[in-house]
């Protein structure tokens, strides 16, 4: 699996690169949990946290960090039918769901969020071992939404929104 991805688009004159998240970036980690805008969505950091720090070196879950010049933003995916059981569990073999923030406030609306998504499919489709992406934005975040349809994802009945990647 390839670990850096560098974009051939650039956003705000700044090529995006991607890289695993390190244990050094624990600390960063609990930083962006608590900023308000991330904190809404995400939910309780420690648990957050405590996952991270549990599962960094697992083989069903992987961690990334967005960086432009500077850390920008968290991506991560997970094997479905590996994770603790959950609402995706009922997903089908070959599905893996995503999920992603952007830390600072002043970086949304800028592009960063679709940019992350793009190299977030690309990342798993390198893989070859996945057939779909799923992810789950809560209804209130209609910025996360918007993203996940720029870069062809499709609302499910049951909520979640849907890419195959054979598509």
């Amino acid at each position: 699996m390839m670990e850096v991805f560098v974009t051939k688009t650039p956003i705000s004159a700044k090529d995006m690169k991607v890289r695993k998240l390190r244990p050094e970036d624990i600390e960063l980690m609990q930083e962006w949990l608590q900023h308000p805008h991330v904190h809404q969505y995400f939910g309780n950091p420690e648990e957050w946290l405590e996952e991270i720090t549990e599962n960094i070196d697992a083989e069903w879950v992987k961690y990334f960090i967005a960086e432009t010049g500077k850390p920008i933003g968290f991506l991560q995916y997970y094997e479905t039918d590996k994770a603790p059981e959950g609402e995706w569990s009922a997903e089908p073999a070959g599905t893996v769901g995503i999920d992603y923030l952007i830390a600072d406030k002043e970086n949304l609306g800028k592009g960063y969020g679709s940019e992350i998504i793009r190299l977030l499919i690309e990342l798993i489709k390198t893989t070859g071992k996945y057939k779909y992406i799923i992810a789950d934005p809560v209804p209130q975040n209609q910025a996360s939404a918007r993203v996940l349809e720029k870069n062809g994802f499709a609302i499910k009945e049951n909520g979640f929104y849907f890419l195959n990647l054979a598509e």
